[in-house]
C-alpha cells in the first residue's frame, strides 16, 4: 500500500453519554487530521460539508441513539469509510452497524494503536472488528494486554519470511496468478502460501488475513 502524502481527515461523532479519550489521543497522531467533533444531530451535515476520510463514531450503545434522517445518514456512511466505537457489543449492534453501512466495530477501550491502524485499514476498503477486552479477576479467564500481545507475537513468530511478503503481496490487491509471477514461483504453490497463512491467522478470507496482518505489524499501511 502506497503511503498518503496528505494527512487523513477524519470527523470525530460521539454521542453525548461517551468518552472521547481516544479521539483525544489521535489529535497529536502525525497522518491523521482529527477534525472538530459532530454531534449525533448534526453528522450528516458536517460529512456532507467537511468531506473526511473517514468517519469515527463513538457511542456507549448504537441501539440506544436516535438517529435523524436514517436515509440520508445510510447514504452518507456508505460514501465514507466509517468505524463505530461502543461498549456495548453484541449482534443487533452489529447488524446495526452493517445496515448503516459501518465498516469497523471496535470496543471503546481499544489502544491508540490499534484504532491508528484501524481507521487506515477501514479507509483502505478493509472491514475490522475486535471484541471489547474483558477485565476479569480471575487469572483463568482475564484476557490481558499481555496474553493479547503475547498472541500476537505468537502469529509473527509462526508466519515464515515468505508467507510475510505474500500477505503484504495480497494487501496490495494481487490476486494468486500475479502473486505468482511477482515471486517467479507457480500458482499452486501461492495458493498453498495463502492457505498456511489463513490457516496460522485462523482466518477464512483474505481481507480477514490482511487486516490481522495490520493489527499485528506484519503489513504496513
Amino acid at each position: 500500500m502506497n503511503a498518503r502524502s496528505k494527512p487523513l481527515h477524519v470527523l470525530p461523532c460521539v454521542d453525548s453519554s461517551a468518552r472521547t479519550d481516544a479521539i483525544d489521543v489521535l489529535r497529536s497522531t502525525l497522518g491523521l487530521d482529527m477534525l472538530s467533533v459532530s454531534p449525533v444531530s448534526t453528522l450528516v451535515y458536517r460529512a456532507l460539508s467537511d468531506a473526511p476520510d473517514a468517519i469515527v463514531i463513538v457511542t456507549k450503545d448504537l441501539g440506544s441513539i436516535a438517529w435523524r434522517d436514517a436515509r440520508d445518514l445510510t447514504e452518507t456512511l456508505s460514501s465514507t469509510p466509517t468505524l463505530l466505537l461502543a461498549s456495548q457489543i453484541y449482534g443487533l449492534v452489529r447488524k446495526r452497524a452493517t445496515a448503516l453501512h459501518i465498516r469497523s466495530v471496535l470496543p471503546l477501550d481499544v489502544t491508540s494503536d490499534q484504532l491508528i491502524s484501524a481507521i487506515h485499514a477501514t479507509v483502505a476498503g478493509l472491514a475490522v472488528t475486535l471484541e471489547p477486552f474483558r477485565k476479569i479477576e480471575d487469572d483463568h479467564t482475564a484476557w490481558t494486554t499481555a496474553g493479547v500481545l503475547g498472541e500476537t507475537q505468537r502469529v509473527v513468530e509462526h508466519m515464515t519470511a515468505r508467507e510475510t511478503v505474500v500477505l503484504r503481496l495480497i494487501a496490495m490487491g494481487l490476486g494468486n496468478k500475479e502473486i505468482a509471477s511477482r515471486l517467479a514461483i507457480s500458482e499452486h504453490t501461492a495458493k498453498s502460501h495463502l492457505s498456511s497463512i489463513l490457516a496460522k491467522l485462523g482466518v477464512t478470507s483474505r481481507t480477514e488475513a490482511v487486516t490481522i496482518g495490520i493489527m499485528c505489524g506484519l503489513v504496513a499501511i
